[in-house]
């Protein structure tokens, strides 16, 4: 069943973070290496696709939105191939190519539907003048969102995400944070947390079920100065907890088994986009749910 999407055609969002070009090398074992005993694959064809914050823009592209993402990139081909996908999609690439830098890739090879390696190429991001710069075109473009979508995958371009989070709040637009790594002070302010079970359970520790799971996101909200948390639970769903309010669990609109990074990608996209409509949390939560689970369907998801 197809989702009847609101129009968000009138809806601009800010994307900044981690841009990365996804690269799958697809192909056929073949044989295995009398060497080393490893699989041997024959190359049949290539796909590159937005990933990191580049797939939160191009998601929220194909909803619809005017979205204008900022990020680093190298000065090479792979910055181009993902100017030229995502503009099609109406993004707005605004990179800060560094020299020195390469844009991060992650390739990925498969064989029958199957991972079997990834190699990444990736350099941390450090430059503290660039990351002046980047701050300095948010700036300039923030007062035209609806909603700041921050996409953190640990590469370093929201090194200064306090001072993000912080412009968001001084122009009262939601701000959306994709979370990663142990340090969750550094979103303190911020309107949404949406980390997924196994990101969640690493800053607060096992949860064995939902009691536990409400009681410790009720209290990284407290201490944080969240507005809300999203857990994303693959399977088993989403949980919504805010300040006063019933906790909401969402169920899953589908029981495949995902990768929930590659699905928080579009569900941070359709909440940020929904958001900025003027629609509640609760009813962004509950559209996001609908179209991730068609994107699984459809085998339209791409993990970073």
């Amino acid at each position: 069943m197809e989702i009847a999407l609101p129009d968000f055609y009138k809806v601009n969002l800010l994307v900044v973070g981690d841009v990365m070009l996804d690269r799958y090398w697809y192909g056929s074992l073949s044989n295995i290496s009398l060497e080393n005993s490893i699989p041997i694959v024959k190359k049949i064809f290539i796909q590159e696709c937005p990933g990191g914050a580049a797939n939160v823009a191009f998601h929220a592209g194909l909803l619809g939105c005017s979205v204008h993402l900022i990020g680093f990139t190298g000065f090479d081909d792979e910055s181009c191939i993902l100017n030229k996908q995502l503009s099609k999609k109406s993004v707005i690439c605004d990179f800060i190519k560094i020299p020195m830098y390469s844009t991060i890739i992650k390739l990925r090879i498969l064989s029958d539907n199957k991972e079997i390696v990834r190699v990444d190429f990736e350099k941390k991001f450090t430059d503290v003048n660039m990351h002046f710069k980047l701050l300095d075109h948010m700036k300039l473009e923030i007062s035209k969102a609806g909603a700041l979508i921050l996409s953190d995958y640990d590469k370093g371009t929201l090194k200064n995400i306090e001072k993000m989070i912080s412009l968001g709040n001084k122009y009262n637009i939601p701000v959306l944070i994709d979370p990663k790594g142990l340090d969750f002070s550094r979103y303190r302010g911020a309107t949404l947390l949406t980390p997924n079970l196994l990101e969640f359970e690493k800053i607060v520790g096992p949860c064995k079920n939902e009691t536990e799971l409400v009681n410790a996101g009720m209290k990284l909200i407290h201490d944080f100065d969240l507005s809300a948390l999203l857990i994303t639970r693959s399977k088993e769903g989403m949980s919504l907890l805010q300040v006063g309010k019933t906790p909401l669990h969402i169920p899953a609109r589908t029981k495949r088994v995902c990768d929930v990074t590659g699905a928080g990608d579009v569900v941070i996209s359709v909440l940020g986009a929904s958001l900025a409509s003027g629609n509640s949390l609760e009813e962004s939560c509950f559209l996001s749910s609908m179209v991730v689970g068609e994107v699984i369907k459809k085998n339209r998801i791409f993990s970073t």
